[in-house]
């Protein structure tokens, strides 16, 4: 008995809205399995010069790669199969699972410990960013600000598209990217108040207060810094 593979509609349409309708079908199609420009054009009803295009299309975006497989006469085939590239357009549920994650550990080992783990991320992102923390504080404004401009640009490596504004007695770092946004949504505690506040803390040793917030509803975060 023939095997039948049900599709998922929605699936379906999320990538379609992306690559367009034929190339979803064929992405759905190739999840399933490898398959041949012979199989390809049968199953979407378009001819051989049609798939070959569209499969042209999807091969230089790396979605997905082509490869020979001899038979057992006559000259090898043509198939098609997924990279990660192309497995990596379909829905996934990182930001759910973060989540739950985070809501466990914080029952496991509380608050406290919940802080302690949150300021060893921080202490690992400044690591990967790349950026040096001095240990002597500061002693002039215009040391402050070069350490703050190092710290933006520092955000900016991770993608945060951060800027800096200098004014008479106060600067305000903004930032016009979150990198946690979806996950900040439903963790705002965690994400803007525990490891947000410790990763600015650790970076830049001064007072500084968030006022406003992605979470809140504005189009931007901004940091004010005392200095």
């Amino acid at each position: 008995m023939e095997k039948q593979f049900l599709e998922n509609p929605d699936t379906v349409d999320d990538i379609s809205d992306i690559l367009g309708t034929v190339r979803g079908r064929i992405i759905n199609e190739l999840s399933i399995n490898e398959k041949s420009m012979d199989e390809l054009a049968e199953i979407l009803s378009i001819n051989k010069n049609a798939v070959k295009e569209h499969m042209g299309s999807l091969e230089m975006k790396g979605y997905v790669r082509s490869f020979f497989r001899g038979g057992k006469s006559g000259r090898p085939r043509k198939f098609y199969e997924l990279t990660e590239k192309g497995m990596s357009l379909f829905p996934k549920k990182y930001i759910t699972l973060a989540t739950y994650l985070f809501s466990e550990i914080e029952k496991e080992v509380g608050t406290e410990r919940m802080n302690l783990i949150l300021g060893r991320m921080a202490d690992r992102m400044i690591k990967d960013m790349g950026m040096k923390v001095s240990d002597e504080p500061s002693v002039n404004r215009e040391q402050k600000i070069r350490e703050l401009n190092e710290f933006v640009s520092a955000l900016n490596r991770l993608g945060y598209y951060a800027r800096l504004e200098v004014s008479e007695d106060t600067v305000r770092i903004v930032r016009h990217n979150c990198i946690f946004y979806d996950l900040a949504k439903n963790n705002t505690n965690i994400i803007c108040g525990t490891l947000e506040n410790q990763l600015i803390n650790k970076s830049i040793d001064e007072k500084f207060t968030i006022v406003e917030k992605f979470t809140d509803g504005a189009k931007k975060c901004v940091v004010e810094v005392k200095i």
